[in-house]
């Protein structure tokens, strides 16, 4: 799709800290999760997603555990949220409703006078 890769970049941390909130998940299915809830608008292609989810584990934000599976032959890395990222995705969350709330202000503003 066309969107703007700059918002997404400058929000896939989020989106990453939020999924993985809800339950360890490992690399494919979080881009399936967030294509899928988002209706498609975010697609984030496999070498983002890796390179974000191990800053987010060198950042103590995360951490990776690889898990067998019986019925597939390779091991799958599940990530897990830690406390420090729980604290960092509630700052986020925050930061964002607070952003959010002004750009619509802003937006709603401006739609009304045009």
């Amino acid at each position: 799709m066309g969107h703007d890769a700059q918002l997404l970049k400058g929000t896939a941390k989020l989106l990453a800290l939020r999924l993985l909130a809800r339950e360890p998940m490992y690399g494919y299915q979080m881009l399936q999760h967030l294509e899928a809830q988002s209706e498609g608008y975010f697609q984030l292609g496999d070498g983002a997603l890796y390179s974000l989810l191990h800053e987010v584990e060198q950042e103590g934000l995360a951490r990776g555990a690889w898990a067998e599976a019986a019925d597939r032959p390779h091991r799958r890395r599940y990530y897990h949220l830690t406390a420090k990222g729980r604290r960092e995705l509630a700052k986020r969350r925050e930061d964002w409703e607070g952003f959010s709330r002004a750009m619509a202000m802003i937006l709603e503003a401006h739609h009304a006078r045009v």
